[in-house]
């Protein structure tokens, strides 16, 4: 529960920035690795490194270039997205499951749109 409670709190810092959902979406997906990797009864997928890239490569083409901001935001967001994983698998928690339902539905539905991601697996 009280990783569901600091994810709430967390989460929304790239809620006003041009480069959301992007780097998000990236920060999701290595953080969903990152869970995985711990995790060892999750199914290793290799097509998670390879969203996580491409949702970054899209952050870097919307940010004009900021590398290095779009790297530390989604650094930051990276272990949160692992406790969210773990909080949805380990705690059943229900917040948690609502968090990763709804990052899941908005990276899908804006990975639809950007060249880099939409012929992915």
């Amino acid at each position: 529960m009280w990783r569901a409670a600091l994810l709430l709190v967390a989460l929304p810092c790239f809620a006003d920035e041009a480069i959301y959902p992007a780097a998000q979406c990236a920060a999701f997906w290595d953080g969903f690795g990152d869970a995985a990797e711990s995790l060892r009864f999750l199914d290793a997928d290799p097509g998670v490194a390879a969203r996580a890239d491409a949702f970054r490569a899209v952050a870097y083409r919307l940010s004009g270039g900021k590398k290095a901001d779009i790297d530390r935001k989604i650094a930051e967001q990276r272990p949160l997205m692992a406790l969210l994983v773990e909080a949805y698998v380990l705690d059943a928690d229900r917040q948690s499951r609502d968090i990763f339902q709804r990052l899941s539905q908005t990276c899908e539905a804006f990975g639809a749109q950007q060249p880099e991601i939409r012929d992915l697996p």
